[in-house]
């Protein structure tokens, strides 16, 4: 499935290069490119997609030394799942979740508490369920019922 993604990614990104006019997405398909990327290098631990990921996350980061608050957030999210296994992850995947709700970003901010969620209960650690749940709440406040359904559905919490 996120082979299927990262294909499509290419066809976005060679359709843009015969576009006339560039189109400026605020970092936003930076993210979703990246979060493709990592979970790709996390199933096949094959380094081409962990450099896309970086480099995804690079891209973010220009954004936000340029003054583009809404991609602070974003690069964080892509910084904690870069970071895979480290007791830091959690921290950062704190501050993306925040830094979205100050922003306004309702979805991003659901998007985040669910990847920490993810985190956390590949890890063993009890706490996913809340995070779950507070994703769960995100999804139906930014009315994404079908995506809060499917957490019920397929997530222990």
């Amino acid at each position: 499935k996120y082979e299927s993604a990262a294909s499509m990614v290419q066809k976005r990104k060679e359709m843009e290069e015969h576009m006339s006019r560039k189109m400026f997405q605020n970092g936003m398909t930076a993210l979703f490119d990246g979060l493709i990327f990592v979970a790709i290098a996390h199933k096949s631990n094959d380094i081409k997609w962990s450099v896309k990921a970086t480099n995804a996350a690079s891209k973010l980061e220009q954004y936000v030394k340029k003054g583009i608050n809404i991609c602070e957030h974003k690069l964080l999210l892509l910084e904690a799942e870069l970071e895979k296994n480290s007791g830091n992850a959690l921290s950062m995947y704190d501050r993306a979740i925040t830094v979205a709700e100050k922003n306004e970003f309702v979805h991003e901010q659901a998007i985040a508490c669910e990847r920490a969620a993810d985190f956390l209960l590949r890890n063993g650690d009890v706490r996913a369920a809340q995070y779950y749940g507070k994703a769960h709440n995100l999804y139906l406040q930014w009315g994404a019922q079908r995506k809060a359904d499917h957490l019920i559905k397929n997530i222990p919490f």
